[in-house]
């Protein structure tokens, strides 16, 4: 389930950040991305203060949220130990682990509030001015991101398969007992979106994104909102720790 919440399943709900536009969403989780990496520490509790009204607004309890770094904890706990091994002190060596931590909670609301189609629209939207590149390059993000959570799934399955017949999978051998039916099921899974698109006459030229919602008052309200509170928070200047 964590894994799975990293990477989107799209839960639909009638919230106020599920009417949102994605190319707002997908906006403001650029922008509040970008000042992470500037923040001290004031900067960081500001950021985890406007998350957490994100989270309350997707209708996303903070538990729920916090259950989705469980995969990458591992990942964290080594820069953590990384920063101590080069001698900086506790406080010092949570900064970056706390920065880690606010990009994926952000990816994880929008990931949970925006539909992939939505998603891959939005992102078409923005990559228009570099015309068919661009519009490739949207696609390709789309299809990544519908394959991710398959992916996982099928993880899973193959690990407790594996584990329903007595094997552990250890060391090199573990990995690859993991990684070989993984691969096969994902050929597959590309030989079926192939077909699929075929079959509906897909070519690299045809017009595919008709989405032509207006931005709303809500939209504007929200992105000057966010961008006035990190502007008047000092964020854009502030040094890193």
């Amino acid at each position: 389930m964590g894994a799975r919440m990293i990477f989107g399943t799209y839960r639909k709900r009638d919230s106020y950040l599920h009417r949102i536009d994605p190319r707002t969403k997908l906006l403001l989780t650029a922008g509040v991305s970008i000042p992470v990496y500037l923040a001290d520490p004031a900067g960081l509790a500001l950021l985890a203060a406007i998350v957490s009204v994100f989270a309350v607004a997707a209708r996303i309890s903070v538990a729920n949220l916090l259950r989705g770094l469980r995969p990458v904890a591992p990942f964290l706990a080594m820069i953590f130990l990384a920063h101590l091994a080069f001698g900086n002190s506790i406080p010092a060596a949570a900064i970056p682990v706390a920065r880690f931590v606010l990009l994926i909670l952000t990816t994880i609301l929008l990931l949970h509030t925006t539909s992939p189609s939505e998603l891959k629209t939005a992102l078409a939207s923005f990559m228009k001015p570099f015309g068919g590149p661009g519009a490739e390059i949207a696609f390709m993000v789309g299809v990544a991101m519908a394959f991710i959570p398959g992916l996982l799934l099928d993880k899973e399955t193959i690990a407790r398969a594996q584990a329903a017949r007595g094997y552990r999978p250890k060391g090199l051998s573990g990995f690859t007992s993991i990684i070989v039916p993984l691969l096969r099921r994902s050929f597959r899974r590309a030989d079926s979106l192939s077909d699929a698109l075929e079959s509906r006459c897909y070519h690299r030229d045809a017009a595919r994104y008709y989405y032509n919602r207006e931005l709303t008052r809500s939209d504007y309200l929200l992105v000057g909102g966010v961008a006035l509170i990190l502007v008047l928070s000092g964020l854009s200047v502030s040094p890193g720790t």
